[in-house]
C-alpha cells in the first residue's frame, strides 16, 4: 500500500480537547494564501467553542503575522498525535502581549503516532557510545522529552549513526530517593537544530527491565522538575 495512503487510513476526527493540548506547545500555522511560509507559534489556551488563542514562538516574538479574517491551517504534535485543523482569524492582539484568537474548530484531523505521552524536561544525561558505533566514550546532553518506550535528547554532535545502540545514563528521584539509570536504546533520528550548533537525537528504548518500566513509568506520572 501507498505510503501516504496508509497515514491517511490512520487519521481520525477527533475534538481538540482529546488532544491533550498544554500551553506552551509548538505548533506551526500557514495562511491560506499563495506563497505563505509556515510559521512557528505556541499554543496559549482555548475556550471551548469559543477560540484558540496561539502567538509567536519564544519570548522575544512581538508579531502573529496573522491577519483577522484570514483562514489559516494550523499543525502540530502533542508528543502522542499528529494533528491538523482548518480555522479562521477571529482577532489579533499586541498587548499585553501578541496573540492571535482562532475559530475553535468542531474537529481536528489527528493521527496517533506515539502509544505514551512524552513529558518535557531539561535534565542532565549522558550518551554512552560503544567503541564500534562511531566515536565511543560519554557525551554530555540534556534529556528534554522522555517517555516508556523512547527518549530525546539535545546534544552538540549527532552522536552516532541512525540504528546505533546506545547507553542513555540518568539519575533520578524516585519516590524522593535518588535513583541511577542506564538504558539502552537505538538512535532513530538525528535532527540539527535550527538557530544553534546543537542536535535533537531521538532515541528508543529496547531490552527494558521490569524495574526499568516501572522507573519511567513512575517519571511520566509524576514528571520531575
Amino acid at each position: 500500500m501507498d505510503p501516504a495512503a496508509k497515514d491517511a487510513e490512520n487519521v481520525n476526527r477527533l475534538p481538540l480537547r482529546s488532544l491533550g493540548l498544554k500551553p506552551g506547545m509548538a505548533m506551526q500555522t500557514r495562511r491560506i494564501v499563495e506563497g505563505a511560509s509556515k510559521k512557528e507559534s505556541q499554543y496559549f489556551g482555548a475556550i471551548e467553542g469559543k477560540g484558540v488563542m496561539v502567538g509567536p514562538l519564544g519570548a522575544d516574538g512581538a508579531k502573529t503575522e496573522l491577519e483577522e479574517g484570514e483562514v489559516c491551517v494550523v499543525r502540530g504534535f502533542t508528543g502522542q498525535y499528529e494533528y491538523s485543523f482548518l480555522t479562521k482569524v477571529l482577532q489579533t492582539f499586541e498587548k499585553p502581549f501578541a496573540y492571535a484568537l482562532l475559530s475553535y474548530p468542531a474537529q481536528v484531523d489527528a493521527r496517533l503516532v506515539r502509544q505514551s505521552m512524552r513529558i518535557q524536561c531539561s535534565w542532565p544525561t549522558k550518551v554512552i557510545v560503544p567503541a564500534d558505533g562511531g566515536t565511543p566514550g560519554a557525551q554530555d546532553a540534556t534529556l528534554i522529552d522522555l517517555s516508556t518506550s523512547g527518549a530525546m535528547v539535545k546534544a552538540s554532535t549527532q552522536v552516532a549513526a541512525l540504528g546505533t545502540s546506545v547507553q542513555l545514563a540518568l539519575s533520578v528521584m524516585v519516590d524522593k530517593a535518588p535513583q541511577d539509570l542506564c538504558l539502552t536504546a537505538a538512535i532513530c533520528h538525528n535532527n540539527r537544530a535550527t538557530n544553534e550548533e546543537a542536535y535533537f537525537v531521538g532515541l528508543a528504548f529496547k531490552s527494558l527491565t521490569p524495574q526499568d518500566k516501572l522507573v519511567l513509568s513512575y517519571l511520566t506520572q509524576s514528571p520531575q522538575t
